[in-house]
């Protein structure tokens, strides 16, 4: 039994809600062409980062560049994830670490995670942290983590007020104060399994097969 399933191949760049995402795998790329060392996209639970992260697995595949990938959550056993289409590339010159925050939960089972990412691996890591970040006390097995995240390049996805207004509307709301920042993926996430009704305008975004959950 899967908590949820992560289909690295159905990620299409067109079918993004709104440019936050966009800006994102431009920014990556064009850091990872530069072969720097350490990339970190940060954002919400449900902003978009696993879908961001699989956006630039894909464009760096059409530019010939070897990747692989790895769910955090999967490695440390604390979900059970189901990766589809999601083959690595055995000469690997990127590294995409998804929900690399677990870590902090459970240092010490994480630590030859951590070494197994960090260790020998002279390529790009790029990894996703949800912020805000949840840690415990044991941080100093983490060391070596810590230092690279605090030297990686940072960025963070934010929905611009007139995106989240134009996704409200596609699930049928009028008007969205620009206070509410609410991601897309969150809402989605949430109310897939309230849309009973067929007729409803959010079980039309749903069942949209243009629309990245």
């Amino acid at each position: 039994m899967y908590d949820y399933v992560i289909n690295c191949g159905r990620v299409n760049e067109d079918s993004l809600v709104g440019a936050s995402i966009k800006e994102i795998i431009n920014w990556a790329v064009d850091k990872i062409m530069r072969k720097e060392r350490a990339l970190v996209i940060m954002g919400e639970s449900g902003s978009g980062k696993t879908t961001a992260l699989l956006a630039i697995m894909n464009r760096l595949r059409k530019l010939g560049i070897p990747v692989a990938y790895v769910n955090s959550y999967n490695e440390l056993g604390l979900k059970s994830i189901k990766l589809v289409d999601c083959h690595n590339d055995s000469n690997a010159r990127v590294f995409l670490v998804d929900d690399i925050d677990a870590a902090f939960a459970v240092p010490k089972i994480a630590q030859g995670f951590v070494n197994k990412v960090l260790g020998g691996f002279n390529g790009t890591i790029v990894a996703t942290l949800t912020v805000p970040l949840l840690v415990s006390n044991d941080l100093e097995m983490l060391e070596p983590l810590i230092m690279l995240l605090r030297s990686a390049s940072r960025v963070a996805i934010e929905y611009r007020d007139d995106e989240l207004r134009a996704f409200a509307q596609r699930i049928g709301i009028d008007y969205v104060r620009p206070i509410m920042r609410t991601p897309p993926g969150m809402v989605l996430r949430n109310f897939r399994r309230l849309s009973g009704n067929n007729d409803s305008a959010l079980s039309r975004v749903l069942n949209d097969g243009n629309v990245v959950l």
